[in-house]
């Protein structure tokens, strides 16, 4: 797993700032980043021309007011160490695509920005965890700013493997730091076939499930007790509710899933799980861990960024 360095902070001049900065933060402490990046996307940055014309004198030009009040939200709420260098950028164009080439350019490794309440916005949020080249951290309002507890979807693949290798680096990076694995289990239709009753069959597939477990931790080297595994059956195949209640029920400061396949072919969609989490109204951060840059040119090319 790609250590988090170098990072990508939106800052959207909303109310949403203030949880944006300081959870980015606390990433940039525990991971020791070495490059925090604060950009800004307006849609204009030019001043209508009367305005120009009548208030030159004391106007300053518009990317320089944006800087001084991301400045001024990164003295308040990111205090970080000297070795740590801090940027800020202001760009104009198309938010979603300006912060996904912004970040390939900076060689991002991890894009942090707000995840509004309200209703859904989940094309706007999906394309940028979709199309960016490195992983994308969501960071909803009133979002507790620690990380002392982390629930990550565990499936018994490669980028559930990806997303638990991401929260393992917060416990060696961090301090007391709990790892929650959960993996929701299904049973399968015509399992009556079989002569057993749902109760039975529920306790077969969760037998099989702690067996694929310890595979799963065994065949990548890691110890199975780096985190507390849950098995939970899922009676209506919806995965995400259980996720999310887990993790609810949990208490947990960020949940950790990784998105779908390795492929340019097979990441263009994230996986519902993860699209799905996306439209939660809650408080809790969404990291969703990628492969860095294994997507980049299939993408470039379908959307020209």
């Amino acid at each position: 797993m790609y250590e988090l360095k170098r990072l990508v902070v939106f800052v959207s001049l909303t109310d949403l700032d203030e949880e944006v900065v300081r959870y980015a933060s606390i990433v940039s402490r525990i991971m020791s980043a070495d490059s925090v990046y604060f950009v800004h996307v307006a849609g204009s940055l030019d001043l209508p021309n009367d305005l120009k014309e009548e208030y030159r004198s004391v106007l300053a030009p518009v990317d320089e007011t944006i800087k001084h009040e991301i400045q001024h939200l990164i003295d308040q709420y990111f205090p970080h160490p000297e070795s740590t260098q801090v940027a800020i950028d202001v760009l104009q164009g198309k938010p979603t695509d300006e912060l996904i080439r912004y970040g390939r350019q900076k060689d991002a490794d991890l894009i942090i920005l707000g995840k509004p309440d309200g209703p859904p916005r989940k094309p706007k949020l999906s394309k940028v965890a979709e199309i960016s080249a490195c992983s994308v951290l969501f960071v909803p309002k009133a979002a507790d700013i620690k990380i002392d507890k982390i629930a990550v979807a565990i499936d018994f693949s490669d980028h559930a493997k990806m997303a638990l290798s991401q929260a393992i680096k917060f416990t060696e990076e961090g301090e007391n730091v709990t790892i929650y694995g959960h993996h929701v289990y299904q049973i399968p239709q015509g399992y009556s076939k079989t002569g057993k009753s749902l109760e039975e069959f529920g306790q077969i597939m969760e037998e099989n499930a702690k067996k694929e477990s310890k595979k799963f931790f065994q065949n990548h080297n890691l110890d199975e007790n780096i985190c507390e595994m849950r098995y939970q059956l899922s009676e209506d195949n919806k995965i995400d509710d259980e996720l999310f209640r887990f993790a609810r029920q949990k208490n947990v400061d960020l949940l950790i899933v990784g998105s779908r396949g390795r492929t340019a072919a097979a990441s263009i969609l994230l996986g519902s799980v993860a699209e799905r989490l996306l439209q939660y109204q809650a408080n809790i951060p969404l990291f969703i861990v990628k492969e860095k840059n294994s997507n980049m040119s299939f993408f470039e090319a379908l959307f020209n960024i």
